[in-house]
């Protein structure tokens, strides 16, 4: 095969041999691949920038026999400030993992990666990294069709309204005051975290909600997409322990 260029957004990136990094790549143009860039760890090293975990780069790369080889790269968009700001670097590690997870390899998906993006470009500046990360997560679950019943009762099919609102990962919704009752499991959601929900899966645009109404909804939201992967991040655990720590 010829070599290509693509822009790519590094997701993942391990050491090998002494000098070396293998790449987890999402391009626009080809989706998921891996590749290898050699001498990238060297500090004088011509590809070390491009070549780190959120970095957007282009790409010239060559056909190896199992990874491609970077051959030359062009960063972007560097993202450098995510990394002197605590929780928005652990927000973004997370959101390229998740990627990372939902991605097969060799699938192109421009939409997933357009949002990927602009996840990345909106954490480096947040003020409100949770929250940023929540309606990343967000609108994920509403471009791999993981919608919640966020309107009528899951159990029974009944309208839902009040000043507080269950709802239910395994179920994939709300339910209502009587099923509520009988289930385990549940979240409890204020009204303004309910109403917030339902603004944004109807494609509005919802301010911040304030607390405790945007935590609720941040642990809802990150429990309905858990239960759609049918697993958690390695870097969920981090995320949520700093979020504890500096916001409460």
């Amino acid at each position: 095969m010829p070599p290509v260029n693509v822009q790519a957004i590094v997701l993942r990136r391990r050491p090998l041999g002494e000098a070396d990094k293998v790449l987890t790549l999402f391009t626009r143009e080809m989706g998921k691949i891996s590749a290898i860039a050699k001498g990238a760890r060297k500090p004088t090293s011509k590809l070390a920038g491009a070549t780190e975990t959120c970095v957007q780069a282009r790409f010239h790369l060559a056909q190896g026999k199992t990874f491609w080889i970077v051959t030359q790269a062009s960063v972007e968009r560097a993202r450098a400030r995510l990394h002197r700001l605590l929780m928005n670097a652990a927000s973004a590690i997370y959101v390229c993992e998740l990627v990372d997870r939902l991605l097969e390899e060799g699938v192109p998906d421009e939409d997933l990666f357009d949002l990927l993006s602009g996840a990345l470009d909106e954490l480096e500046t947040s003020d409100r990294p949770m929250w940023s990360l929540c309606l990343f997560e967000n609108a994920l679950m509403l471009q791999q069709g993981y919608t919640p019943v966020l309107d009528t009762c899951t159990r029974c099919g009944k309208p839902v309204d009040g000043e507080q609102i269950a709802f239910h990962p395994d179920a994939g919704g709300v339910l209502c005051a009587s099923c509520a009752r009988t289930a385990t499991g549940t979240v409890k959601l204020s009204r303004l975290a309910w109403l917030t929900w339902r603004v944004l899966n109807a494609g509005g645009q919802a301010d911040f909600p304030g607390e405790p109404s945007a935590g609720e909804l941040e642990h809802a939201v990150h429990l309905h997409l858990r239960y759609h992967l049918d697993r958690e991040m390695k870097s969920t655990q981090v995320l949520w322990q700093l979020r504890q720590e500096l916001i409460g």
